[in-house]
């Protein structure tokens, strides 16, 4: 079977990062190691990636064309990036094969982890969000979270005798009932997989900060669960709670003498770290019911983990970083903002949300921010996603959703139009089954909205090597982990995606961030590769 047929681009790096289909491609190299004569290059996650000068090879149109390539990632590296992209964010046309890790996604700190994605575009959008039901009877949904080929979602419920729960998509409008909170209380606020499991955290949500008045259910909550096999609720403990003082246990006048809400989950190099929303500090699981405080005392909202480093983002406005122990650094705060919900990593750089301002905020290290716009007339940014080579944000108090495109932030719809209410949030955000999906409050809908075509695989790519193989095939994109068909997009007409632009390719960085991992035999055909072709590639790495 001729392997050769077809290729445009082969990059085998034995000795160079240089092109080696015949193409005669100019590729520069950017702090790309390689293992001598073994065909392996290495991308530190930092700044390596490689530059090919655009060419008439290049330019795809409405064509078939293929990826294939072995990656190799670790076992606890939380943030892989992008393996391949010709994207012009302009115009939003051109392509991208990433393993995305959506981190920092407000309450949700890990909405998506080292998933793959493959998608292009050409300035094409929904005309319309897609209602994708309410949950239960929720009034927020405070967590979406993907893993092992499922979406779940997390609600805050408002009745006196209803308690927030754990939800699982089944299709359009159906939601799958998990579980409610077992200690009683209103909130799930956050969800992660952990050592092959499912784990929520539960509180009591304020609803008075959202001016919904307070609530209902005063149950207090703040104890993390793990979800086993069998759909029990695990009690995991209440991070903090040996430490708290009569003070901060008797939180806005409910004397509960517990904690009162479990904020954020997230995993960070194999671990997994807790914040509490009213207690202090960040905690650390150590098994069973034992939660480990590694300092920064202060209310925390969410974590963010960028350049291999665990971030939080701060109630007050400040970013810090974790060194270790219980040391943390100050990063400074986004100029204005008094409440940092809600972060992203796009095209390498870190961006956070802001409150009063409604503003995202670029960090450029040491202590400084830039502002890079504001939503509108909006007063928060919150959930943050990135989604098919573009960033989108959710926003207060209109529930409305932007895309950050080169001009600033651009309206891409409203998705809650609660009447006779302050508040209305675009709270949660998580890429699952090829669109974006985005939770509310008040009206405890989750929608979802596609833009361009995209296939994504839902499940964390394993660590080690692995063959990879992503396939525009007529009407269809195609994702192939070790020679199997693992996602295929939804259809779409040829003509409508022309993808050539004068954009350079680039090898280990796009529109998320930088590779941190290997890269073996990387070829990119002009036309569609057949399954026995993709098995012949995944059998043997050169």
């Amino acid at each position: 079977m001729n392997l050769d047929t077809g290729l445009i681009g082969y990059w085998p790096f034995r000795n160079d990062c240089n092109d080696h289909s015949g193409s005669g491609l100019i590729s520069r190299p950017i702090n790309v190691q390689l293992k001598e004569e073994t065909g392996i290059a290495q991308f530190n996650g930092l700044d390596s990636h490689i530059v090919v000068q655009d060419a008439p090879a290049l330019h795809l149109g409405t064509g078939d064309f293929s990826i294939a390539l072995w990656i190799r990632t670790d076992e606890h590296r939380d943030v892989i990036g992008d393996i391949l992209s010709k994207f012009d964010p302009q115009a939003r046309r051109g392509f991208g094969l990433s393993v995305v890790t959506n981190s920092g996604v407000t309450s949700t700190a890990q909405a998506n982890y080292r998933n793959l994605h493959f998608g292009m575009d050409a300035g094409k959008i929904d005309a319309d969000w897609k209602d994708e039901g309410r949950p239960g009877n929720a009034v927020q949904v405070k967590a979406l979270h993907v893993s092992e080929g499922s979406l779940y979602a997390g609600t805050f419920e408002a009745g006196a005798q209803e308690t927030g729960h754990l939800w699982q998509y089944e299709g359009p409008g159906r939601w799958k009932d998990l579980g409610g909170c077992p200690d009683g209380s209103n909130a799930v606020p956050s969800i992660a997989r952990f050592n092959g499991n499912l784990y929520c955290s539960t509180g009591r949500y304020n609803s008075r900060g959202s001016a919904l008045g307070p609530p209902e259910n005063t149950a207090p909550g703040g104890s993390v669960y793990r979800i086993d096999g069998d759909g029990k609720w695990i009690d995991c403990g209440q991070p903090g709670i040996e430490d708290a003082t009569p003070e901060e246990v008797h939180v806005d006048g409910y004397e509960t003498g517990k904690a009162d809400m479990t904020g954020s989950l997230t995993v960070f190099r194999g671990e997994l770290y807790a914040t509490s929303y009213y207690r202090r500090g960040v905690f650390k699981y150590e098994g069973g019911r034992r939660w480990q405080n590694i300092g920064l005392d202060r209310r925390l909202f969410s974590f963010v983990v960028y350049k291999q480093e665990l971030y939080a983002l701060i109630n007050g406005g400040e970013v810090s970083r974790y060194l270790g122990g219980k040391d943390w650094e100050d990063c400074g705060t986004p100029s204005g903002s008094t409440q940092t919900y809600g972060a992203a990593t796009y095209a390498g750089d870190l961006y956070v949300g802001t409150w009063p301002g409604g503003d995202v905020q670029r960090y450029e290290g040491d202590k400084t921010w830039t502002n890079i716009g504001r939503a509108g007339e909006e007063k928060e940014v919150m959930g943050m996603a990135v989604y098919n080579q573009k960033m989108y944000v959710g926003t207060l108090p209109l529930a409305n959703v932007w895309r950050m495109d080169s001009g600033g932030l651009t309206l891409v719809g409203n998705i809650d139009n609660t009447p006779d209410v302050m508040y209305r949030r675009a709270w949660s955000m998580a890429v699952y089954n090829g669109k974006l999906f985005a939770g509310t409050l008040p009206s405890g809908h989750v929608w979802s909205l596609q833009a361009g075509v995209i296939a994504t695989d839902d499940r964390a790519i394993p660590s080690g090597w692995h063959h990879i193989a992503a396939v525009r095939c007529q009407d269809r994109l195609k994702l192939y982990i070790d020679g199997q068909c693992v996602s295929r997009s939804n259809a779409f007409n040829p003509a409508d995606y022309d993808l050539t632009q004068g954009q350079p390719l680039t090898i280990g960085f796009g529109a998320h961030t930088y590779f941190h991992g290997a890269m073996s035999d990387l070829r990119l055909y002009n036309l569609a590769l057949t399954n026995s072709q993709i098995e012949e590639l995944a059998r043997t790495r050169s």
